[in-house]
């Protein structure tokens, strides 16, 4: 996990409720899955399964359905 966190700081940490709503309105902003991973310092997974969780709208999410995810 501590090697994980060396390039993604926030990996394996729960989301708040907070972090769920700042995901979605970057997300509807037009941001990328990649820009969203930085910004929130996860991997493209964790930002991909929330992006699902939340049903969010936007570049991001666009990506996410084109995984067949």
């Amino acid at each position: 996990m501590e090697e994980k966190r060396q390039t993604h700081p926030n990996a394996y940490k729960p989301w708040t409720p907070d972090d769920e709503q700042q995901l979605g309105e970057r997300c509807a902003q037009g941001a990328s899955l990649e820009d969203l991973a930085q910004e929130f310092g996860r991997d493209l997974g964790a930002i991909a399964t929330c992006l699902l969780k939340i049903n969010a709208e936007g570049p991001a999410a666009d990506e996410v359905a084109g995984f067949g995810a």
